[in-house]
């Protein structure tokens, strides 16, 4: 280690993730932030502050592939130990730099960089919101394969203030790996950009890294989760469990004044810089940015989940066995599930990373593997997750069909309708479809009967029992219209890649 006389200060408004918190310099104080899963864990979500005139220095005791480093910060009432992951080797360097940096008086500068969270133009738009803290997350892609990233942006925000950003070039997973000119029209990297490059699956590992317990956000964030699982997927490498958060539905919910919910639009109504839109870095700054000035306009106090549960929504999950999408929660159960696990509860919902097998045989995950930087899962469901799930799972049927909302709009489009899908319709997942029918006052239902009005087809090998069951129904004069999903998803609003 460096002496305090030669140690460089950190880099202006940087901010460690270690394993259990998030450690900064605010002013001349080193603070260690709990993360909401060691907060949950130990009952406390207390700031851990030591004075820089306290600090003694730091002890380093390296770890291997099994075991991540361990430093004991040494300070005048005690020790601070500080763990971080496995293969985590620059971690330990940098918490090494800060309190050196500290200890001689250069106090690395809070301010944020350009552009994203808490650099807006608005009154008050630098002001920090304590305890929202998030990672901004996109990708860009090779061609029409969701799995296909050839770029990663991401940006942290530590109390509503982005203080460090990451963009990287990758080689998309083999097989993967063609550039269609379409999407080299939009974002302009080529395959001659990623030569040379690492690998997705180096970069994910990087990402997980740099994400540590910090939940994403992501504009239209069902693709950005997708993208991220299916590269895993087509790489062999454990999915990591991640919780997100959508600028798309939270920027809808809201009822902005804007002409519609696009990236650069909300960017500009939220004095969010976005120079270059389709840089996975830049717009996952943007999408901090937005995240922040939604919270900020409503007045909002506490963590991304508390925001995003307060604007009737659950989180979204990527994990092993699927991505579950942000939803509307009419019922409330979903949120009530997540903000108990949050503060140190047990109870978990059905589809969430955290679900027992006792209810319904998937597999069990224990709350220190279940944070977004966990590596490890069954062997066996890694396994099947490398080769896909069967086909019947990507259409599978949930099983709360959601309640019509009776305050719709009757102008909607599926207002007063019965509406019945059947097939596959990715990347959107169909509790989240059901979601949108109900909330515009339409009724779902699991089966076609003498009661449904639309049936939407999504994608299928054959035609299947449901619409062979229709067009029985119609010759026999029962009204039904047959819509393509794309006709259901334009109805529900939902937008595809490129946002």
């Amino acid at each position: 280690m460096e002496s305090a006389d030669n140690a460089p200060a950190l880099p202006a408004g940087d901010a460690l993730s270690t394993n259990g918190a998030t450690i900064f310099a605010d002013g001349a104080t080193l603070v260690a932030r709990p993360t909401p899963l060691r907060a949950a864990l130990t009952g406390s979500a207390a700031d851990v502050r030591i004075d820089a005139s306290a600090l003694a220095g730091v002890r380093v005791n390296d770890g291997d592939a099994y075991r991540g480093a361990v430093c004991d910060v040494e300070h005048s009432d005690g020790t601070l130990v500080v763990r971080f992951v496995p293969g985590d080797t620059a971690g330990p360097q940098q918490l090494d730099e800060l309190v050196q940096a500290l200890r001689s008086g250069r106090i690395p500068d809070s301010t944020s960089a350009s552009g994203g969270a808490g650099a807006g133009d608005g009154d008050g738009a630098s002001a920090g919101i304590p305890g929202f803290d998030l990672v901004g997350f996109d990708v860009e892609t090779a061609n029409q394969n969701w799995g296909s990233i050839c770029q990663i942006g991401l940006v942290r925000v530590i109390d509503g203030v982005e203080v460090k950003r990451a963009s990287w070039l990758c080689t998309p997973p083999k097989g993967m790996d063609q550039f269609d000119p379409s999407n080299v029209a939009i974002h302009g990297i080529s395959a001659e950009d990623v030569a040379g490059q690492p690998s997705v699956a180096q970069r994910i590992d990087q990402l997980v890294d740099f994400v540590g317990d910090l939940p994403l956000v992501a504009h239209n964030a069902q693709f950005d989760a997708t993208a991220l699982r299916d590269a895993c997927r087509a790489v062999g490498r454990d999915i990591p469990t991640v919780m997100f958060a959508c600028t798309l539905a939270q920027s809808r919910a809201a009822k902005l004044d804007v002409a519609n919910h696009r990236l650069p639009t909300l960017a500009e109504k939220f004095g969010v810089g976005l120079d270059n839109h389709h840089d996975a870095c830049e717009d996952a700054a943007a999408c901090a940015g937005i995240m922040v000035g939604l919270a900020r306009d409503a007045g909002h106090e506490g963590s991304l989940m508390s925001y995003v549960h307060s604007t009737g929504f659950s989180m979204g999950v990527i994990a092993p066995e699927r991505v579950t999408p942000v939803l509307r929660d009419r019922s409330g159960a979903a949120r009530a599930l997540q903000a108990e696990l949050a503060h140190g509860g047990v109870v978990t919902p059905r589809g969430s990373n955290q679900h027992s097998p006792a209810a319904d045989g998937s597999p069990a995950t224990a709350a220190d593997s279940s944070r977004p930087g966990a590596r490890t899962a069954p062997s066996g469901e890694q396994e099947r997750s490398a080769r896909g799930p069967a086909p019947w799972q990507s259409v599978a049927t949930p099983d709360t069909v959601p309640e019509p909302n009776p305050d719709a709009d009757p102008n909607a489009p599926l207002y007063g309708h019965n509406v019945t899908l059947t097939g596959e319709f990715e990347p959107f997942d169909k509790g989240q479809l059901w979601a949108g029918i109900a909330d515009q006052g339409g009724q779902v239902g699991k089966n076609v009967t003498k009661k449904t009005t639309i049936l939407v087809t999504g994608e299928w090998a054959t035609t299947t029992t449901k619409e062979k069951r229709a067009r029985e129904l119609m010759d026999k004069g029962q009204e039904i219209e047959i819509w393509p999903a794309q006709r259901l998803f334009d109805a529900l609003g939902l937008e595809q890649p490129p946002f």
